[in-house]
């Protein structure tokens, strides 16, 4: 994974990755986080999925520190679905923290909206949020769908600053994903993003897929090459 010239040009960077269940949004926003550490950025990952706590990253957190990352995660309560989650001062103000951020953001019914919990958020210069869209998911499996869910996880409370930057291509079927059924996502994909001038920022790939786009490319997009975290941090 590289990143772009005009990331290196901004004093600040806030990423926000968000997507359907199971479409990969946590994985995407750890491995971006990995990104910017090995380039020896100052980067904070805020695990903001307060849907479901029980996938939630502190079983890794220690891990995460030692490769550079700083996390901001809440680590006291436990839960499945969307049963009313607490959080933390930490996560609400995570923004006063100096340096760049990647925000891992649940799926449900609040959508975006669960980002008016973060003070000051709406003055943010530099704020991407990006949707990660996976098509061997019901919710996102082709064109109506996706731009079903796109209004969906929009949320309720629109704001000029609370919209997509971008998509995550991260069509999978965990360990039987093929190359093939990474293509197929994207031209789905690629559909959408013709309709709505969304671009698609990249394509989220297993790293046992380095040989097979030896470019680190597909259709001039870049890919993304994922080490899989989240299987350690599921209770």
């Amino acid at each position: 994974m590289g990143i772009n010239e005009d990331n290196k040009a901004c004093s600040r960077i806030v990423e926000v990755f968000t997507g359907a269940y199971a479409s990969g949004k946590s994985e995407s926003a750890i491995n971006r986080a990995l990104q910017y550490a090995k380039c020896g950025k100052d980067i904070t990952l805020v695990d903001l999925d307060t849907v479901e706590p029980a996938y939630c990253l502190r079983p890794i957190i220690g891990e995460l520190k030692e490769k550079g990352i700083d996390v901001i995660a809440q680590t006291d309560y436990f839960g499945l679905g969307e049963a009313g989650s607490y959080v933390t001062a930490e996560q609400i103000n995570c923004l006063s923290k100096n340096g760049d951020m990647v925000i891992d953001v649940g799926y449900g019914a609040s959508g975006l909206d669960i980002l008016d919990i973060l003070n000051n958020i709406e003055k943010e210069n530099d704020l991407r949020i990006y949707l990660v869209v996976n098509t061997s998911k019901f919710e996102t499996r082709d064109k109506d769908s996706i731009l079903e869910y796109i209004e969906f996880s929009s949320g309720l409370n629109k704001q000029p600053w609370k919209k997509f930057s971008g998509f995550i291509s991260n069509t999978h079927l965990s360990d039987e994903t093929t190359k093939e059924d990474i293509i197929r996502g994207y031209n789905k994909l690629l559909e959408v993003s013709k309709i709505t001038n969304i671009p698609i920022v990249a394509i989220g790939a297993d790293e046992k897929f380095i040989q097979e786009f030896p470019d680190g490319k597909y259709d001039n997009v870049p890919i993304w090459f994922y080490t899989r975290h989240m299987p350690k941090a599921l209770w």
